[in-house]
């Protein structure tokens, strides 16, 4: 974790030395730590061969659960499932622009970790499908309370079950973002509504009460509610928002963050309680600092949930865009659950967030990512620290890749073997602005944030 270090004994000739320091300084970027306000962006991303990487073909059967409460849990085995999408190689192009088909994928998680020769491919011509499916992470929530995850992949729900996603059960067109926003214990929906005629729109939220049925009816439709954010007077009437769930009380009711969409600007957000209020949520939605980028989490283990909020790093690009609000610029605000204050930090590095636990310590970690990678700051009993901050970087190769679209995306943190320390996931697909994809995706695997990987791609899941 802290570099590579080469012991150079006497009497080696000094080709090898070289030789030994460049090695040196080659791998030093893969992971390492950095002081609390160092930048990691700058630095090159490693090539991708510095991994071993291993190309399953034939897979194994999907082992069959009986279902597990877990939202992530697609099969129902009691192990989280890596869910994704991805480009599929050798697919014949429908697009106008010539961009590669999407297919989506599900590799199961076990008390080994993940296993890659255990997976699901739905191939893009599969119904269940939505005509265009982004690649990246994909979300899952137990919607029709069966016990098995489902997949939520662009407005489509692909129903799971015993040996995954379920064959022959058509998707359910339905979207939002899930929660238990209630407290029954039932996975709900949260919804973004537009509501007037074109260019005079105005944006308001509703929660949809699970369980779901198979054709995406809701259990009961909640009441709407107008933008929490103009609600709260902080205007962006005509604005739509983004909506985050998570803990921030340590009830039994999902939380929600909704965050103003604005000009590639920071902006303003409210915190809405889970409850029996307006709209399914407390009456007062208590103004956050601005920021683009929330995520919840637990960073001091007292059982009470955390919220972060803070830059994203977007700018619009106009005449001192950068000139942001220095409350905001370059920081992160942890809001906690219990009695300890607010808390702003300098996390050297802006992007989206996400929390797990990475060293069985009972305190959420939070992860920034940044283009080829992500930035750790560690949950400790004082709440969240820039001390002892960690970087991790991983990159795609080739020749035929331009350099700009070699860094690899964080797409996932989950503890797929249950050991206590949530993994890290990259991926990386040679597909960008240039039309198709010309080779496999990779994805990498870092157990609990540290340089101990396991690669694989995806070359021979068609086969």
């Amino acid at each position: 974790m802290n570099g590579t270090r080469n012991v150079v004994k006497a009497g080696v000739a000094v080709a090898v030395c070289v030789l030994l320091v460049l090695a040196a300084v080659a791998l030093r970027p893969v992971i390492g730590y950095d002081s609390p306000y160092s930048s990691p962006a700058p630095a090159p991303p490693p090539p991708m061969d510095l991994d071993p990487v291993t190309t399953p073909s034939a897979s194994a059967p999907v082992p069959r659960g009986s279902g597990s409460r877990a939202t992530d849990d697609v099969n129902g085995d009691d192990y989280p499932d890596l869910v994704f999408a991805a480009p599929a190689i050798g697919a014949p192009s429908t697009d106008p622009d010539g961009k590669q088909p999407v297919y989506l994928g599900v590799v199961y998680g076990s008390a080994r970790g993940l296993d890659p020769t255990t997976r699901t491919v739905i191939k893009p011509d599969d119904t269940r499908l939505p005509p265009h499916l982004t690649p990246g992470g994909v979300p899952t929530a137990d919607l029709d309370g069966d016990g098995y995850a489902d997949i939520l992949a662009g407005g489509h729900v692909v129903w799971g079950g015993p040996a995954g996603p379920r064959d022959g059960v058509p998707a359910a067109e339905l979207g939002g973002v899930p929660g238990d926003f209630d407290g029954d214990g039932r996975q709900d929906l949260a919804v973004t509504e537009a509501v007037g005629k074109e260019f005079a729109e105005t944006y308001q939220l509703r929660v949809l009460y699970g369980p779901f049925t198979r054709e995406g009816k809701p259990r009961r439709m909640g009441a709407a509610r107008p933008s929490p954010v103009a609600e709260a007077g902080l205007g962006y009437e005509d604005a739509d928002f983004s909506l985050t769930v998570g803990d921030a009380d340590g009830d039994r009711a999902t939380d929600l963050v909704a965050s103003a969409h604005g000009d590639d600007e920071q902006e303003p957000a409210v915190l809405l309680h889970g409850g029996d209020g307006p709209g399914g949520f407390a009456a007062r939605a208590p103004y956050l600092r601005a920021g683009s980028a929330v995520a919840f989490g637990d960073f001091d283990g007292d059982g009470k949930g955390d919220l972060a909020i803070g830059d994203n790093g977007t700018r619009n690009g106009e005449p001192g865009a950068d000139a942001q609000d220095p409350t905001v610029h370059d920081t992160v605000t942890v809001y906690y659950g219990g009695n300890r204050p607010d808390k702003r930090l300098k996390p050297g590095a802006t992007g989206e967030y996400a929390t797990e636990d990475l060293d069985s310590d009972g305190r959420d970690e939070l992860l920034i990512s940044f283009g080829g990678g992500v930035k750790i700051l560690r949950g400790n009993a004082d709440g969240l620290t820039t001390d002892g901050s960690a970087t991790l970087r991983r990159a795609g190769a080739g020749k035929e890749v331009p350099a700009s679209e070699r860094p690899a995306h964080f797409t996932a943190v989950r503890d797929f073997d249950r050991d206590g320390r949530a993994e890290v996931v990259f991926s990386w697909s040679p597909y960008g602005d240039r039309g198709g994809s010309t080779g496999p995706s990779r994805w990498w695997v870092l157990e609990g944030g540290t340089d101990k990987v396991a690669a694989f791609t995806d070359a021979k899941f068609f086969d």
